[in-house]
């Protein structure tokens, strides 16, 4: 039976300042929507930002190959000195990160307000250990 999409998976981008940038996710991600959600991550990478915020507020689904995606694009980020945080408060979404171990990986915050906050007063280590 063919996968249906009722909710279809959207990820819009903004520039929030010169190094953060936001990804909006809203509805059904999974294995056939995660590649959106990639695409949206490179163009925050192209307008420059090295610091990204993934906003799944308004995602109503996620499953492991979409947070597969998440944990790939975060490593690549940070093998190059630049981060990805997560926002969700979604206590299904948080259980999933937790039971797999990936709260190792993947830093999640509870509101876009956090995560901004996290990430602008974060002192830049990286940047100078990259000197």
């Amino acid at each position: 039976m063919a996968h249906v999409h009722l909710d279809e998976c959207r990820a819009v981008v903004a520039s929030l300042t010169r190094e953060l940038a936001v990804v909006s996710v809203s509805g059904e991600l999974d294995l056939y929507t995660a590649p959106r959600v990639r695409t949206g991550i490179h163009e925050a990478g192209v307008v420059g930002a090295d610091r990204v915020i993934v906003d799944l507020s308004e995602t109503s689904f996620i499953d492991s190959a979409a947070l597969g995606v998440l944990v790939q694009e975060t490593k690549r980020l940070e093998g190059r000195g630049q981060s990805l945080v997560l926002v969700t408060s979604d206590p299904r979404t948080m259980r999933v990160v937790e039971l797999s171990g990936l709260n190792r990986v993947l830093r999640t915050y509870a509101t876009l307000q956090d995560a901004i906050y996290g990430l602008v007063s974060e002192p830049d280590e990286r940047a100078k250990t990259a000197r």
